[in-house]
């Protein structure tokens, strides 16, 4: 079982289709990637994990610490015919500042797939 599919994030993108990634991004901004990522369940019909992961700052750039981040991944199914199983959603959440709570869930990257290049 596998989280999405390789093709994904393209040739920049790093743990998309593998098994319980301990780090996925999507190229681009730091904001794409979530590091440090622990995973439970995975294997199941959802698996959700733990990790850290950088969020802009109201003025803008970053914070210069790392904040948690939650992810859910879902919808179990195959990309391709001939495939290997993988989650193809994946729904993350983090607070808007360092020490904040946790916001609402919201799909990653505003993606209605993991399992094609773009988002």
């Amino acid at each position: 079982m596998v989280l999405g599919s390789a093709v994904f994030a393209g040739r920049i993108g790093v743990g998309w289709g593998t098994a319980h990634p301990s780090e996925i991004f999507n190229g681009g901004d730091p904001s794409g990637m979530v590091s440090r990522i622990q995973w439970t369940s995975w294997g199941g019909a959802t698996a959700n994990a733990d990790g850290s992961t950088s969020i802009f700052k109201p003025g803008g750039g970053y914070y210069d610490k790392l904040v948690p981040a939650q992810l859910h991944a879902y919808d179990l199914g195959r990309c391709t015919a001939h495939g290997p199983l993988a989650y193809r959603r994946l729904s993350v959440r983090e607070p808007s500042r360092p020490g904040g709570p946790f916001g609402k869930w919201g799909s990653w990257s505003g993606s209605k797939t993991l399992c094609r290049f773009g988002f």
